[in-house]
This record gives structure tokens, C-alpha cells and sequence, in this order.
């Protein structure tokens, strides 16, 4: 997938922002690409700020996950890297804003833990850390029969890194259009 995420992040803001009329609070977008992210964040009738990181799923996977079971240093390695990249921003992002995502990588984690398909999914935050436990065990040597997630790379990084944006930005939850 391209790196188009800033403009992606800014349109999944619009788009939220139209849809979610009736919530006039901070509206917070985030969009993977590749080797970037971005979030687009405000409480207006336009973002106020898109800010762009150099952490995507596709560099994390090449880099971290080559294979299904990758080990816990890569593991530890990867969180380390997002959360050098996105802690510098929490300050940018306001407590109460609402998260939102028109990724389709989201969408796929969202798909895996079975998220009932409304126009606005809402992924828990919780949700979100269960898999990454489950995907973790696994990737750590628990059988991989007792368990369905998926275990590509793509999908381990995409998991890895919206975990993190979650946590460390106190969404209780993210909406997947």
C-alpha cells in the first residue's frame, strides 16, 4: 500500500467530522502507510494539525517481522521504535478526542475480532490489546492451533503499531469507517 497517508488522514477527519455532527468535540484521524503514519487532529471545521511519522506497517514488518514467530527481542524492538516515534505527540492530541480510521488494515483487525460491520465500527482499545496478547503468545511459541489470528507480517506490524497509537494516546476506543 502507497504512503498516502496524509492526505488519507485529513479526508478520514472530514469524513468524521460530516458524520459525527452531533459530537462537537477534537476529532482525531490516523492513517498507515507504508513507512508512515499520519494522524490529522482538531475541533473545528478543518483539521488544525496533520502531522506525519515515520512509522508504517509495511518498514515494521520488513524490519521486525520476516517470519510468524519473530521473538520477543524484535517484538520489544518494535515497540520500542513506535513508541520513540509517537510519544513526542501526545501532547498534540487532546484527552477527550474521538479516534477515527478509514484504514483498511484497521478494518482487517477489525474483521479478525469479528467487530460487527456498521458504517462506524467501534474497535475497543481492549479489544486491540487481546489480540496483540493472543498474537504475541502465539508468535512466542504457543501453538498457532489453538488460536485462528492471522500471523503475516502485514498484519502483525498493523496490529503492533495501532495497539501502541491506542495506548499511548488513551483511546478507549477507534471507529473503523
Amino acid at each position: 500500500m502507497s504512503d498516502d497517508s496524509e492526505p488519507r488522514a485529513r479526508a478520514t477527519w472530514l469524513r468524521a467530522r460530516r458524520e459525527w455532527r452531533e459530537w462537537g468535540g477534537t476529532i482525531t484521524a490516523l492513517e498507515f502507510g507504508d513507512a508512515g503514519s499520519a494522524i490529522a487532529v482538531g475541533a473545528q471545521s478543518e483539521p488544525e494539525r496533520v502531522i506525519r511519522v515515520s512509522v508504517g506497517p509495511g518498514e515494521l514488518a520488513r524490519k521486525y517481522f520476516r517470519n510468524a514467530r519473530p521473538g520477543e527481542s524484535a517484538i520489544e524492538s518494535a515497540i520500542a521504535e513506535v513508541e520513540d516515534l509517537i510519544m513526542p505527540m501526545r501532547p498534540l492530541v487532546p484527552r477527550d478526542s474521538r479516534c477515527a480510521t478509514g484504514d483498511p488494515r484497521v478494518s482487517r483487525i477489525a474483521e479478525v475480532l469479528q467487530v460487527s460491520p456498521e458504517p462506524w465500527r467501534c474497535l475497543r482499545t481492549d479489544a486491540v490489546e487481546q489480540c496483540f496478547n493472543r498474537w504475541v503468545a502465539i508468535a512466542l511459541g504457543r501453538p498457532a492451533t489453538q488460536d485462528t489470528i492471522p500471523m503475516d507480517p502485514e498484519f502483525a506490524a498493523s496490529l503492533l503499531l495501532l495497539r501502541e497509537w491506542l495506548h499511548h494516546f488513551s483511546f478507549e476506543n477507534i471507529r473503523v469507517a
